[in-house]
Parts: C-alpha cells; sequence; structure tokens
C-alpha cells in the first residue's frame, strides 16, 4: 500500500510532466535548430567520405558491402534527419504563427464571411474550430520530432549490427589462421540467422512474441534481449512501444521502409536534362567519353576540380582513378601530372616487377600492425644480430680471461643522468658519441655502420624501383610524341582525397602556345589471365599560355 507522501509524490511528478509536455515546444524547436544546423554543415563530411570510400575500396567483397552498407545508412540518415527537422521546424512555426493569429482573433466565426449556407455547413465540418486546428498541428509537430530520433537510434542499432558483421568477420579470419575456420562460420551464421529473426519480429510489430507457447518464448526471450544490448535498442524500447499502441503512429512506423527507400533511391535520382545533345557517360558509354579528346573532363584536372567551387568545403570529392594535370592552362615552364596507385596493382606489381609490398592489404586499424616486413631486411636484421651477438661473446670471453680490463666502474654517487653519459664524449657536430675502448667495440661499430648503409642502399633502391615501375605503367603522350624520358617523378599524396602516387613535371619549353592533347596509356594487370596486361587510354586536351 502507497503512503501518502508517495501518492502525492507520483501526483506532483504527473503534473510537472504534463507542464513540460505543455511547454516541450520549446526545447523542440532548440534541439531542431541546432541539429538541422548540424546536419546541414555536415554534408562536406559525408561528401568527402563518399570519395574516400571510393578512392580507398579495397578488393575482398565482404569488405565492399559492409563498407556500402554503413555508408548507405549514413546518406539515408542524413537524408531522412534533414527532412523530417525541416518539416518540423516550419509546422512548429506554422503552430508559433497560428497561436499568435488565435490571440488577435479568436476562433473562426464563419457567419461572419457571408457565404451560402451549403460553403459554410461545408467549412464548419471539414475545417472545423481554429482550436482544433492548432491542436492538430501540436500533435502532428510532436510525433515528428520523436519519430526523428526514433529513426536515429533504429540507424543506431543497424550500424551496430554492422559492426558486429566486421568483427565475427576478422574473429572468422583469425580462426581460419589457426584452423578453427569451421566454428567462425558457424558463429557468423548464428548471429545471421537470429538477428533476421529479430528482425521480422521488429518489422511486424511483435508477430514472433504472440506466439503461444511457454517454452518457446523462454528461448525467444533469451534471443531478444541478447540482441536488445548488442543493438542498443534497449535505449529507445520505450519509445517504440509508445509508437506501437497507437494506431496513427503504428501506421507512421510501418511506413519507415518505403520512405527511407524513397529518400535513398528514388529522390535522388531525380535532374532536369536541358542539354539533350551534350555527350554523357551513359548515352556514348564510358570508355569513349573517357578516351574522347574533344570534351574538357573537371576531374582530369586540379584547377578545374577545385576552382568550380566558391568554398573549399563545396569541391566535389570524386576520387581520382586514372590521372589529374595539375592546371587546364599551362603558364609555366613545366606542367604537372599525377598518377595513383590502383587497386589492382598488387598483382601487377608482384609477377610483373617482382616487387614485394610493404604493409598489409585490406582492412586495417592503427592498434594493429599492418607492416609487411621485406624478407631482405629481415635477413640483414638476423646477420646482424648473429654477428654482434659473436662478437658480444667474444668479447666477455676476453675480459674474463684478463686480455682486455673489465668494465670500469664510476666513483662516487651516480645518477641515471651519469650513467647514461657514461663512456660518452662530445663528437665532432654536438652529438653524444660513444667511445670505443678496445678492438671488439671497434668490431662492433663497424659492423652495425655496414648493415645500417646495406639497409639504406636496399630500402632506397626498392622505393627507387616502386616508383620506375608505376612509371613505366603510366605512358603519356603529348601531341603524339612520347614524353616518358622527359619525366621527373616522385612518390607523392595528392590533397584531392589522399590518393597515394607519383606526382610528374614534364617540359613545355618546346612547345607552341595554344591547344595540345596528352594521351595516356595505363597497364592493368588481369587477374583472369596468368602475366597477361591490358592498356587502358584517355584523351585529355590542355593549354599553353605565351605567359610563361
Amino acid at each position: 500500500m502507497k503512503t501518502p507522501g508517495e501518492s502525492k509524490k507520483k501526483v506532483s511528478f504527473s503534473d510537472w510532466l504534463e507542464l513540460l509536455q505543455q511547454e516541450s515546444w520549446q526545447l523542440e524547436l532548440l534541439v531542431s535548430g541546432f541539429a538541422l544546423f548540424g546536419i546541414w554543415e555536415s554534408r562536406h563530411f559525408l561528401n568527402r567520405f563518399d570519395g574516400y570510400i571510393g578512392s580507398h575500396l579495397p578488393e575482398e567483397l565482404s569488405v565492399i558491402f559492409l563498407l556500402m552498407g554503413f555508408f548507405g545508412l549514413l546518406k539515408a540518415a542524413w537524408g531522412i534527419f534533414f527532412i523530417n527537422l525541416l518539416i518540423h521546424v516550419v509546422l512548429r512555426g506554422l503552430w508559433i504563427g497560428a497561436i499568435g493569429l488565435r490571440y488577435v482573433s479568436g476562433d473562426i466565426d464563419y457567419k461572419t464571411l457571408g457565404y451560402n449556407e451549403k460553403f459554410e455547413d461545408y467549412l464548419e465540418r471539414r475545417v472545423g474550430r481554429f482550436d482544433a486546428y492548432i491542436e492538430k498541428l501540436e500533435k502532428v509537430c510532436s510525433v515528428i520530432f520523436a519519430y526523428t530520433f526514433l529513426l536515429f537510434f533504429i540507424f543506431l542499432s543497424s550500424v551496430m549490427v554492422l559492426v558486429h558483421l566486421i568483427l565475427l568477420g576478422l574473429l572468422t579470419s583469425y580462426l581460419t589462421e589457426l584452423g578453427w575456420g569451421g566454428l567462425g562460420l558457424t558463429l557468423a551464421s548464428i548471429y545471421v540467422i537470429l538477428g533476421f529473426v529479430v528482425l521480422i519480429d521488429f518489422l511486424t510489430i511483435g508477430s514472433i512474441k504472440k506466439v503461444r507457447s511457454d517454452a518457446f518464448a523462454t528461448v525467444y526471450g533469451y534471443v531478444y534481449r541478447f540482441y536488445s544490448y548488442a543493438t542498443l535498442s534497449f535505449f529507445y524500447r520505450p519509445l517504440l512501444f509508445n509508437f506501437f499502441d497507437y494506431k496513427h503512429t503504428r501506421r507512421l512506423f510501418w511506413f519507415s521502409v518505403p520512405y527511407v527507400i524513397l529518400v535513398l533511391f528514388l529522390l535522388p535520382g531525380f535532374y532536369l536534362e536541358n542539354t539533350e545533345f551534350y555527350p554523357t557517360r551513359d548515352s556514348v558509354g564510358r570508355d569513349y567519353y573517357d578516351a574522347s579528346g574533344e570534351i574538357i573532363k573537371s576531374h582530369y584536372y586540379d584547377d578545374l576540380r577545385y576552382n568550380t567551387f566558391h568554398f573549399k568545403e563545396d569541391i566535389d570529392r570524386n576520387p581520382i582513378r586514372n590521372f589529374s594535370l595539375a592546371e587546364s592552362e599551362i603558364t609555366y615552364s613545366q606542367g604537372k601530372i599525377f598518377f595513383p596507385f590502383k587497386s589492382d596493382d598488387r598483382n601487377l606489381f608482384k609477377y610483373k616487377y617482382n616487387i614485394t609490398p610493404l604493409n598489409e592489404h585490406g582492412l586495417q586499424h592503427m592498434a594493429f600492425d599492418y607492416v609487411v616486413e621485406d624478407t631482405i631486411l629481415r635477413n640483414i636484421k638476423k646477420q646482424e644480430s648473429a654477428a654482434l651477438v659473436v662478437l658480444r661473446k667474444a668479447e666477455k670471453a676476453a675480459r674474463k680471461a684478463g686480455e682486455i680490463p673489465p668494465i670500469k666502474k664510476m666513483d662516487g654517487p651516480t645518477t641515471a643522468a651519469d650513467g647514461m653519459n657514461f663512456g660518452m664524449e662530445q663528437g665532432k657536430y654536438g652529438e653524444q658519441e660513444r667511445i670505443p675502448t678496445n678492438k671488439y667495440q671497434v668490431s662492433r661499430d663497424s659492423i652495425r655502420k655496414y648493415w645500417k648503409k646495406y639497409k639504406s642502399d636496399y630500402v632506397s633502391g626498392k622505393i627507387l624501383a616502386i616508383k620506375n615501375a608505376l612509371v613505366d605503367v603510366n605512358q603519356i603522350y603529348i601531341d603524339d610524341i612520347p614524353y616518358q624520358n622527359q619525366l621527373s617523378c616522385k612518390l607523392y599524396t595528392h590533397p584531392n582525397l589522399g590518393e597515394k602516387g607519383i606526382q610528374c613535371y614534364f617540359p613545355t619549353d618546346s612547345l607552341a602556345d595554344g591547344e595540345h592533347m596528352l594521351r595516356w596509356e595505363r597497364k592493368i594487370y588481369n587477374p583472369h589471365k596468368l602475366d597477361s596486361i591490358k592498356i587502358i587510354k584517355r584523351s585529355v586536351p590542355f593549354w599553353i599560355s605565351s605567359q610563361r
């Protein structure tokens, strides 16, 4: 039995909720305004993220599926939140305007309008009282606001499912290396199958929970609770069931699936075409469009890619897939062109140029070591370590036999700094250098210097081989004259989307003012045929200006 104090506390809390409910429109407007501003400003990040995924997409189909699924959810969430919150702000503004008008003119008096009785009766039935209109606007605004954030948490649950699938994929790969691949596939299959059952239950508003079997309800209860915590759905479950128990909001929930499809696929597909004679990739074919030198394609020029927009954030962040000229109109004695690595260059470098990779391929994380240790570098470390171990043993034996004096200890109190500086002297350029005191230490320094130079020469040679291979696969011709031997190239990370490749400089002193045609040919390794090389070609115009 409740005490009077508890009953009074409950009544007071209910009264406070009623008051808060009446004044919630202010919080709704405040949150909607900030959220709408943040969502609109985030469009630059969304475009850049889209381009980054397109530029760094791995070859694994599972990873591609997960990344595309994640970006699809992100894109759908952006569109739905922006549309919902915009509608909410507009309707809430209409509601405020209606309240202000009611304060001035009161309710609608159809008698004063002087209409025919039939129109007057119709308007009284269909339009009704002004207070009822204000009340309906209030309900619609509140429902749209709650519906928007319900969808936000549903999207959050979907992202959590994708995260779990990625973790299960990594776990399966790890178990496969240990010979337990079947266990990983079994766990992933169980997760997907049971998750699909919970999804059906969710979309049908709890149809599986209506099964009249206590044993089934007990088993499904454990599954339901697991996915509730795994997808964080317990955060918004009260809001969800509040939507379910009211027929109008339940219909709105059923509308969610076609609404997402509409925003994600149908609405972005509309555009206005009023230049029906201009060639496009779809009308003439992608290969013919890209290979034609009669069309200026802005994504092949840095200046056109950037200068088309007034603000840096509005740059169309399309990935550089083939090459990019720094300028469409060259006013200097040298031109610049960037060639990126391609996703299928791994086989080309391995089989055509016999170059081993430096990093792991595929999805990586900063917390793990993704560097591939070169076999030759590993052998260099082993040989250096082996030589130093032999020398250290010989020095130890010589000290024991009295051939060289033992290590001299410092007199008096010492500090950590004294211990670090012991046996050191000031070098030629100010660095602390260790003083060799016997032939073994001299030999040790010689061994380290030898292998350090050996390693430096090998690394430099490998980097040069990678650069030369990338230069070799990218052939350029200006006005049908090969320019391969006139290129000066360095490895480079392009600021567009962080594409990695080489940037090459070519001389333009011998080129006359006016239009010139650059033809690019690229070697692509065909994985379906061993040692099969495919050549793709593109042509773009550029201009030489007399301002050089």
